[in-house]
């Protein structure tokens, strides 16, 4: 059976974007997936131009891949998402924001 996951997603790209503006998704997935697995559907089958870290650890190690997700700072890599849910996916804070959800580290 397959279910939808409602992603509202952070969107700003500053050579084109005067403000930060949040981008409805609605991802069709027949299987628990993690946040980082989303965005790579996202990517691949919907939208392209969608900017996140792509470190792919899965182990939670690294913490490159970190995202705010209902304004909890999470690793993408390693939190699950469920059918049906309805998220929001920012950047993480503290660092300026390259593009999306692509944040400087070395600002932080």
């Amino acid at each position: 059976m397959e279910n939808i996951i409602k992603a509202k997603i952070y969107r700003y790209n500053p050579d084109r974007d005067k403000e930060p503006y949040f981008q409805d998704y609605e991802v069709p997935i027949d299987r628990r997936v993690t946040v980082h697995e989303l965005l790579n559907i996202i990517h691949r089958d919907i939208d392209g131009t969608l900017a996140f870290r792509t470190y792919k650890c899965y182990k939670g190690s690294c913490s490159l891949c970190v995202v705010k997700l209902n304004g909890k700072v999470v690793k993408s890599c390693s939190t699950p998402l469920n059918p049906g849910e309805e998220i929001t996916i920012e950047p993480a804070g503290g660092g300026e924001v390259i593009r999306d959800l692509v944040v400087d580290f070395n600002a932080m």
